[in-house]
């Protein structure tokens, strides 16, 4: 099952994905979190350390793996038994995009990025009992240009089709669930 949860800043929505995958586990299930963001100043780490916390005071044990860039290299990991948690995609698809500043621009490498994605996603989602998503929106502050432009636009697209694959599509708007898609049932 693929659950995608988006929200804007401080919305909770990391909260509300790992309050999810409490729900969901069940029995001997490994609660599986991808960890994708770069520690690039004091805000972000603090941040970090929040969620970090957070996870430790959870009634699940985390097992926390670190990956920034080429999650399809490590879908053989997986297994079925567990619910995987990806926070964030919007962090993810920053570092794929920008790991080469100068290969942003090419379409073709814009694609070839885009794809690598979906397979990481489709992989992970075929492998694990469940996979949930998380992700920052970005699209209210008015259009940019450069690269912040197209990061934008692939983030978009990459958000729709999520939700066009998710079982599960939740808006998290000041700490509160809003359904886009599906129904949650366990809480």
């Amino acid at each position: 099952m693929l659950i995608f949860v988006s929200g804007g800043v401080r919305s909770r929505k990391s909260t509300i994905a790992e309050h999810m995958v409490e729900k969901l586990k069940k029995g001997h299930s490994r609660c599986m979190y991808i960890a994708t963001g770069n520690i690039t100043d004091e805000e972000m780490k603090e941040r970090v350390k929040l969620h970090q916390e957070e996870r430790e005071k959870s009634i699940v044990q985390w097992e926390t793996m670190e990956i920034r860039r080429d999650l399809q290299g490590e879908v053989s990991f997986f297994r079925k038994e567990d619910i995987v948690l990806l926070d964030c995609a919007t962090n993810w698809m920053a570092n794929e995009l920008f790991a080469s500043y100068d290969g942003w621009e090419d379409t073709d490498f814009q694609r070839e990025i885009i794809e690598n994605m979906k397979e990481a996603v489709k992989e992970i989602n075929e492998r694990a009992s469940h996979l949930v998503i998380v992700s920052n929106e970005l699209f209210e502050g008015g259009t940019l240009y450069g690269a912040t432009f197209v990061y934008m636009k692939l983030l978009g697209s990459f958000h729709q089709w999520l939700v066009q694959e998710a079982d599960i599509a939740i808006a998290a708007e000041a700490g509160a669930i809003v359904m886009k898609k599906g129904v949650w049932q366990n809480g």
